[in-house]
């Protein structure tokens, strides 16, 4: 998979007008641009992806279930729909998605020390009919998927015996946990 560039934000999140190769911004620890989405559905579960182990950022952790760093020039919703194609074979419309909040993530990367930082936006998206055998996972990216209920979720990130099997990161899981139960309302 070729590598793009994407552009250099300030600690704002505004773009500079710089645009490097994203392992560059990885390697001088520049802000850039993220997307995400968190796939829920009426039973009050979220999808989660396994990351791959030939991942840079964050191997073999489960994780968010669509994400991705924004290409220079592109929009955060352009780039949740493209990734969601990519990462799990699900076409995505714009207008199904629901704006859930921006995290900010500044994480110091092992084994080498350096640091992550990405401004990422904050999608939503209900899919009831749903089911794991209609995803075709991109190998690259993910090794697999699960649904995994709100309530599990949530006292997985609280035990110590299981909350290493989850990205490090966790600010786009706070956001989701909060959030999601808002959009399910009366369903939950």
């Amino acid at each position: 998979m070729k590598e793009e560039p994407v552009d250099i934000l300030d600690e704002q999140g505004g773009k500079t007008g710089q645009t490097l190769l994203k392992s560059q911004a990885h390697k001088q620890g520049l802000w850039h641009g993220g997307a995400h989405i968190w796939i829920y559905n009426s039973k009050g579960e979220v999808l989660l992806q396994l990351r791959s182990p030939k991942k840079v950022v964050k191997p073999n952790v489960w994780d968010v279930s669509v994400s991705g760093h924004i290409p220079a020039g592109k929009t955060p919703l352009e780039t949740v729909v493209e990734e969601a194609q990519e990462e799990l074979g699900l076409k995505v419309k714009p207008e199904e998605l629901v704006y859930i909040g921006k995290v900010i993530f500044d994480d110091l990367m092992p084994p080498d020390d350096w640091r992550h930082r990405v401004h990422t936006e904050v999608y939503a998206l209900l899919q009831d009919s749903l089911k794991l055998s209609d995803l075709n996972l991109e190998e690259a990216e993910i090794s697999d998927a699960r649904w995994i209920s709100l309530g599990q979720f949530s006292k997985d990130l609280k035990d110590p015996s299981k909350a290493y099997l989850y990205s490090p990161n966790r600010v786009s899981y706070k956001l989701a946990l909060a959030q999601i139960p808002k959009l399910l309302g009366d369903k939950l």
